[in-house]
């Protein structure tokens, strides 16, 4: 059986788990990768732990190469070589956020999208910092939410409400009056689909650079831990806002009750020795 022929019979397998697109997408570039990486070889334990040092070497962040053991540990489990799945590395947990967007330069970042003509990524970043939605889960809000008020959403196996300010449901509505939407999903690409995440990142980049802010700042996650830090600010309720966040465990919730790394170092710029 050819690569070819083995990653598409992979891709099938995943499809019937019920996995979401994006992470089908995660697994089969990395099973892909780990077969380029075999060649001729038959897998064995030392040849994983091998492809496990190769992985690390590359300097990823931890939580990214633990993504792509456990993509590589996925293929192995399918392909019947469960003798050969590796460990993941054990990481610290965080005690603090880095590269948050501050509130002043989310300002600056929305006055670009929208002296610039960029309409639709205007709302887009509003949509964000309102919710703190998934950049994946664009996909589940259409004009025919907007009068609920709320929507339901499916990512990682779990299904939550997103709820929507009265002032979003007002800004999203005339929004689609002037495009012209008048159903199905609210956010699109070119070719009429629900607007691919890469786009978004792509976009966000260029109106950071537009604004004069670090690009590292400039990612659809950095607009949900700004959603996440200004609710805990203002009504510090971990379980709510776990659950608004879809998060299973409120251990993931908790890193917004810490300060960020700029406001330790804010701190200790203040202390007087």
């Amino acid at each position: 059986m050819n690569e070819n022929r083995t990653i598409k019979d992979y891709r099938e397998y995943l499809c019937q788990q019920e996995l979401s697109e994006n992470t089908i997408q995660i697994y089969v570039r990395q099973a892909r990768l780990l077969l380029q990486y075999l060649g001729e070889r038959t897998a064995t334990k030392k040849l994983l732990l091998e492809y496990k040092k190769h992985l690390l070497a590359q300097n990823r962040k931890m939580t990214s190469t633990n993504l792509y053991i456990v993509a590589a540990n996925s293929y192995l489990k399918y392909a019947g070589l469960k003798e050969c799945i590796v460990k993941t590395e054990r990481i610290q947990r965080q005690r603090c956020l880095e590269n948050v967007i501050s509130m002043e330069e989310y300002q600056e970042i929305l006055s670009c999208a929208r002296t610039s003509g960029r309409e639709k990524y205007y709302h887009i970043i509003r949509v964000m910092v309102f919710t703190g939605i998934r950049v994946s889960e664009f996909s589940f809000l259409t004009v025919e939410v907007l009068p609920l008020g709320r929507f339901a959403v499916g990512n990682k196996g779990k299904t939550r409400d997103v709820y929507l300010p009265d002032r979003l449901v007002s800004e999203l509505t005339e929004y689609c009056k002037a495009e012209r939407i008048t159903s199905g999903v609210i956010f699109r690409g070119y070719r009429g689909k629900a607007i691919h995440r890469a786009s978004i990142y792509k976009m966000l980049i260029r109106l950071a650079d537009m604004a004069g802010i670090e690009r590292k700042k400039a990612h659809p996650h950095s607009f949900r831990h700004l959603f996440a830090l200004t609710y805990m600010k203002q009504y510090a309720d971990l379980t709510e806002l776990a659950d608004l966040l879809g998060h299973s465990s409120l251990e993931t919730t908790r890193i917004y009750t810490t300060t960020t790394v700029e406001e330790k170092r804010s701190k200790l710029n203040n202390l007087d020795f």
